[in-house]
């Protein structure tokens, strides 16, 4: 059973490039995560739950497809 826990954790969670480019997006947005890792460490978390409450998003601290979606058309 806790296999199957563990399965559902690491689909959950976001590959390092998906988190690194979140990181620069909300570096160049002006919120400080840092240099990009692709650890998803405190700083990130509360960068990205700064930029949810600013943008209406709900706020998660997660990289999600809506988040990513938000950064990518305010930056480009």
């Amino acid at each position: 059973m806790q296999e199957s826990a563990d399965w559902a954790d690491a689909a959950a969670a976001p590959n390092a490039s998906l988190v690194t480019r979140t990181q620069a997006l909300l570096n160049k947005l002006g919120y400080d995560v840092g240099a990009p890792d692709g650890q998803m460490g405190e700083k990130t978390r509360q960068a990205i739950k700064s930029f949810e409450r600013r943008n209406g998003l709900e706020e998660t601290g997660q990289v999600t497809i809506e988040l990513v979606t938000k950064l990518e058309r305010l930056t480009s």
